[in-house]
Order: C-alpha cells, then sequence, then structure tokens
C-alpha cells in the first residue's frame, strides 16, 4: 500500500478517523524508508492534491509545512518529523482529535467461568455458566462454599470452553471404529466383554452397538448369565426395549445368553410390535422362549394367532422350530397345531405329484422331528403318522437318502408314546436292521427297541433274531451309551425278560454302565423305570442304588405320580435304604397329592412303610392325610357312608381332612 498510488481509497476504513491518518501516515513512512534503503534520498513526496479528500478534511496541516520555493523539489511531511499526535495545529472541526477508546474487554456480559486472572470467553453458542463469582483477588483464606445445584443446571451436559484441534477431537470419535474392531477381533467371552468395558463410557451408543457384543459373545462360546460384564451390557438395553424395532433377534440373543430376566421384560413391548412382524420373526420369537424355557401362553397364543394365515409361507425349517417351541413349554395350542400338521401333508403330497415350489417340501428328518415335538404335546394325529410311516417305507425300498438311524429312531419312539401302533413302520424298520445293522448306533437301537417291542409279537422267529442281534451290537458298543440310551436298553430288556433272561449278561453291562456315568450331573433320563427294572435283576447292588439315588433328586421336580409310585416300589424290593430319600420322595409326593389316583397314593404309601418298617408310622400317617379326595360317580366321597358334591380346592381339602 503506497500513499502515492491513484488508486488508493481509504473510504471503507473511515468508521474511525484516528485509524485511517495513522494507516496513512505509516505508508508514507514506510516509502521513505524504502526509497532511503535504494538510495533514492530526493523523492519526491506525495502532493497535497495527491492527498485523498477525505483524509484532507481530518488532517488539514499548516500552509507554512506545505509550502515551498519555486522550482524547489516537493519536501516529505514525514521528514520533518510531523504527525498528527505532536502537531499542535491540527484539528478537525475546530476539536483537537482524540483517541476513539471502546469499551473495556473484560466486560461480564453473562455469568462466565470465572479464573484468578479473569473470566472465560464466550466462544460459539455455548459457554459454562455454572460457576460463582469468586473474583480476582487473594485465594489465602478462600473457603469454598459452592454447594452444586441438584436441578436442571447440574445436568446439563459439559461443554468445554477451549476449542479442540483436529486431531483431538477426531481421537474423541475414534470410539466409532474402535469398538467394533475390538468386538470383531475378539476371540473369547472375556476378549469381547472387556473391550465392550473399555468404552463403556462413550455415548450415545446405538443399538447396532448393542447387537453386535451380543451377537459376537454368542459366536464364541457365550457367557456366565452372572457376569456383571454381561449384566451391565443388558442394563443398558433394558431401559430401551420399547424403542427396539427386531425384538425377535433381541429375544433370541437373550435365549442363546440365557438373560432370562431381560428376556420376560422385554416381553411386555412384544404384543403391540408382533403385527408388524414377518412370519420368520414371529417363529424367532417363539423359538426364542422356547429354547429359553420361558412359557408365556399369551405371547404363544399371539404368535399363533398372527402365523396362523401366513404358514404357507414359512419354510419347513420353520415349521419344525414352530412346532418344538411350542413343546418346549409345552403349550398345547391344537389349532395351531392341526394346521401346521396339513400344511405339512399338503406340501409333502405337492412334492410327491412333481408340484411343489422349490425348498417347500420337507425333509424326512424335518417330518420326524415335527412327531417328536407331538409326542411331547401329546397331540395324536394319525394321518400325519401315517404319512412318516409311508415316506419311511418308500424311502427305504427305494434307497432314496432321508431315513437316517437317528430319525427312524425318533420316529418309533414318537409313536409309541403317542400310542399310535403303527407296524407296518415297525416291520419295516426291523427289516433295515437286519441287513444293516452296522449302521444303526447303539443309541438308536436301544429307542427303537423300547418303542418297538412291546407292540409286535415275541414269539416270532424272524423278530427274535433281529432282537437277539440288536442285543448283541449294544453289548458290544455299550461304552457309547449316555444315561438316556441306558434307560431306553433297560426298557428293551424289560419287555423280552418276561419268563427268563433273553439275552445273557445283558443286564451286569448296563449296570456298569450306569456306575461309570454316576458323576453325570446333567443328563435327564426315566430313572424311576431304571429303578423298578434293575431292582427285579440286582436288588443286591448297593453302590447301584446309591447312584441311582444321587441322580433322582435332579428330577423330583420333574416326576409324575407314576414315577414316584415306580420308584418307591422298586427301592421296596432292593436292600438298599436311605432316610433322605424316602423323606425327598414323601415331600415332593405331598406337593403333588391332587395329582395322584387313590389307587396311585395308596400303592406310594404302602411302599414307603416298607421302606422305613417300624419307624414310618408317623410318616405314613401324615400321608395319609394328605390323600386326594375319591370321587364317585363326579362325587368326592367325605366319608363311607355318604356322597359330597363336587366342592371347591379349599372346601374339597378340608373335607377329605
Amino acid at each position: 500500500l503506497k500513499p502515492s498510488d491513484p488508486g488508493l481509497e481509504l473510504g471503507p476504513l473511515l468508521l474511525c478517523g484516528r485509524q485511517c491518518l495513522q494507516l496513512w501516515v505509516a505508508s508514507s513512512r514506510l516509502q521513505a524508508a524504502c526509497d532511503r534503503h535504494r538510495g533514492v534520498h530526493d523523492a519526491p513526496a506525495a502532493p497535497p492534491e495527491m492527498i485523498p479528500t477525505t483524509l484532507r478534511r481530518l488532517w488539514r496541516p499548516p500552509s507554512s509545512v506545505l509550502a515551498r520555493a519555486p522550482g524547489a523539489a516537493p519536501r516529505s511531511l514525514l521528514g520533518e518529523g510531523l504527525s498528527p499526535r505532536t502537531h499542535p495545529d491540527w484539528t478537525s472541526n475546530g476539536a483537537v482529535l482524540q483517541q476513539v477508546r471502546h469499551g473495556p474487554k473484560d466486560g461480564r456480559p453473562g455469568r462466565l467461568q470465572h479464573h484468578i486472572f479473569g473470566c472465560d470467553k464466550a466462544k460459539g453458542r455455548y459457554y459454562y455458566r455454572f460457576h460463582k463469582l469468586i473474583g480476582k483477588w487473594n485465594w489465602r483464606k478462600y473457603k469454598e462454599r459452592y454447594i452444586a445445584p441438584r436441578a436442571l443446571e447440574n445436568r446439563q451436559r459439559w461443554i468445554p470452553t477451549p476449542h479442540a484441534t483436529y486431531s483431538m477431537m477426531r481421537h474423541s470419535y475414534s470410539w466409532y471404529w474402535r469398538l467394533p474392531k475390538a468386538i470383531a477381533a475378539a476371540t473369547t467371552p472375556d476378549e469381547v466383554l472387556e473391550a465392550w468395558i473399555k468404552f463403556r463410557h462413550k455415548h450415545p451408543k446405538k443399538t447396532f452397538h448393542y447387537f453386535k457384543v451380543l451377537k459376537r459373545l454368542i459366536d464364541v462360546g457365550g457367557s456366565d448369565p452372572t457376569d456383571w460384564r454381561l449384566k451391565f451390557i443388558t442394563s443398558r438395553l433394558h431401559n430401551i426395549h420399547r424403542k427396539i424395532l427386531n425384538l425377535p433377534r433381541l429375544a433370541k440373543y437373550y435365549a442363546q445368553l440365557r438373560v432370562i430376566d431381560e428376556l420376560e421384560h422385554m416381553s411386555n413391548f412384544l404384543p403391540k410390535m408382533l403385527h408388524k412382524y414377518s412370519p420368520q420373526q414371529l417363529v424367532l420369537t417363539a423359538h426364542s422362549f422356547g429354547s429359553a424355557r420361558l412359557q408365556d401362553k399369551f405371547i404363544f397364543a399371539e404368535v399363533a394367532k398372527h402365523v396362523e394365515p401366513q404358514l404357507a409361507a414359512v419354510s419347513p425349517s420353520d415349521l419344525v422350530r414352530l412346532a418344538q417351541a411350542y413343546a418346549a413349554v409345552e403349550v398345547c395350542h391344537y389349532t395351531l397345531l392341526t394346521r401346521l400338521s396339513a400344511q405339512l401333508q399338503v406340501r409333502a403330497q405337492q412334492s410327491a405329484e412333481g408340484q411343489a415350489p422349490p425348498w417347500s417340501c420337507p425333509t424326512f428328518s424335518q417330518l420326524t422331528e415335527v412327531a417328536e415335538a407331538f409326542a411331547r404335546l401329546k397331540f395324536q394325529d394319525y394321518s400325519y403318522a401315517e404319512l412318516c410311516a409311508e415316506q419311511a417305507a418308500i424311502l427305504l425300498r427305494e434307497g432314496l437318502p432321508g431315513p437316517t438311524p437317528l430319525a427312524m429312531a425318533r420316529l418309533c419312539s414318537a409313536c409309541a408314546q403317542l400310542k399310535i401302533h403303527e407296524v407296518r413302520l415297525y416291520e419295516v424298520v426291523l427289516a433295515h436292521i437286519s441287513g444293516h445293522w452296522y449302521d444303526y448306533p447303539a443309541s438308536a437301537l436301544a429307542e427303537i427297541g423300547a418303542a418297538v417291542a412291546p407292540v409286535l409279537p415275541r414269539d416270532s422267529e424272524q423278530i427274535q433274531q433281529v432282537y437277539k442281534l440288536m442285543f448283541r451290537t449294544i453289548a458290544a458298543d455299550r461304552d457309547m451309551l449316555t444315561l438316556q440310551g441306558v434307560s431306553f436298553a433297560a426298557r428293551f430288556m424289560a419287555e423280552l425278560d418276561h419268563k427268563g433272561e433273553f439275552y445273557p449278561g445283558f443286564s451286569e453291562g448296563l449296570a456298569r454302565r450306569v456306575m461309570e456315568l454316576r458323576d453325570e450331573t446333567k443328563e435327564q433320563y426315566d430313572i424311576a423305570r431304571v429303578i423298578e427294572i434293575f431292582a427285579r435283576r440286582c436288588p443286591e447292588e448297593r453302590a447301584l442304588f446309591s447312584t441311582l439315588c444321587r441322580h433322582m433328586h435332579r428330577h423330583l421336580a420333574v416326576f409324575e405320580p407314576v414315577d414316584f409310585v415306580r420308584t418307591v416300589r422298586g427301592l421296596s424290593l432292593t436292600e438298599y435304604r436311605d432316610d433322605r430319600v424316602v423323606y425327598s420322595l414323601a415331600k415332593w409326593a405331598g406337593k403333588r397329592a391332587a395329582e395322584f389316583s387313590s389307587y396311585d397314593w395308596d400303592s406310594f404309601i404302602t411302599a414307603v412303610a416298607i421302606l422305613k418298617g417300624k419307624e414310618g408310622g408317623a410318616l405314613e400317617e401324615r400321608l395319609r392325610l394328605m390323600a386326594p379326595p375319591m370321587l364317585i360317580g363326579g362325587y368326592v366321597a367325605a366319608s363311607p357312608t355318604g356322597l359330597l358334591p363336587p366342592q371347591t380346592p379349599a372346601s374339597t381339602s378340608a373335607a377329605a381332612v
């Protein structure tokens, strides 16, 4: 910027005359200094006519300063040492120019954060407003009397006064990609949980963050549901259950991680959302509650109501999962089960005619899984059982894939539980075993034998040969049997050992296998029937019955009346005695006294009296007082001489006592 430039315009700078004047004088001094440095000592100064008009109004030097001799070179104004500040005659409109001062820079327009050196400046829209005015004085005798407010101002988010750099801001947001990377890189449950705890203070987390960590936790093998880190994650999800749209997926994660309390809480928000879900999501909802063994009859009824009209759009695997879910929680929705059975039969018929859409026909294994679910629900569907039998016969005759040994065992066991005597199916299965016994594992042979032996005749020589072949295979692979397999094998043996030992040494081998599995603490099996069978074949084996009684305690909660009777009847035939077992059986049987028939209750009391001997008088009397009421023609027998009409449960128990 040069004062000699003809295009110099200081008009925009005239908001303050003092600043404009200083700018022009400084530029003139700079030009003179540059000229002296280049050796130009007599450079012409700016003539008065070159000074802008607007500036001449503010700065009018005396005529003696601007006058020069004729022909002499123009003199620089600044060379004389004159300045607007030092010359006394420079005035503007008769007043001496003075500095224009603004307001103080340390004013307090609002309640800013205060320090000993002053208050912070408010940058942007937000500033820190919640601190007392301390001042700039000595802090030596300062006493803190500040009490944090409890209301809105103490809950507002903290916004720092200084502005962060780009790298700092990027690092503060880096958890957006560091957390997913840490979750994906984790290979153990501890690593997954620690990755989440490391970023637990980063907010706000989206729903997909919670879904990612739960899914990864399941992928690496799950976690202990009592782990505080898992509870920390689910506690944050607890408050947003009502906001989550994909509740079936969350229910699946909760069921797989065994977070039952959160699954139960989430069920409060499911009914209003079910009408928006697809058939696959409805099936996933039922499957989640079934795998968690959470019996919510209202949820299952709503799922059935919404999925029934859309069964044609459900895949075969989802139909199987739907039936298994209802069977797991023992919710017998017979309308849904009837339509599900009809849907499977229609699809099988379409497949036989070659008109079925692709991937719509169920496999034979899926048909047997549905039959097993029907058996658990006591749903007798003869047409469906006939369909499965025909499919098994056709596939075995044609040599087509499908009827595996385990699938055949499931189907035979389901028919036996439902009292559907498919003799044709049993004959086909035994014929296949006689030619391909080497393909059947010991557990499958035991399950098939336990289902087939009570129905087919025992005097047929061909059937007896197949039975002996099955016994020989089971005895050879006895070490592969689980406790469930041992129970099937024992039932198979009991059906054939009526007049003598059908296969010598078989019961001793099963007893040794039970002793080998004495430390198994989780598997459930038909222990009442096993105790009754072994009590007639080896009653002197105290160690065997001690092991069976240890296993019995975890089954007492699921015992039915016939199981109580079989257990005490079997133990009464042995030499083993344990008062703890007797009192446990009596306690649990007393809780279910209303489920017993009069005959079963009398049989139970008689066996308990044999077990206790002379010391069981008090226990026997107490059990007789808890006897269920006897119904004769729809009336309650209150005394040997009179009948009372049916009463409420409370009055009935009082009358019985």
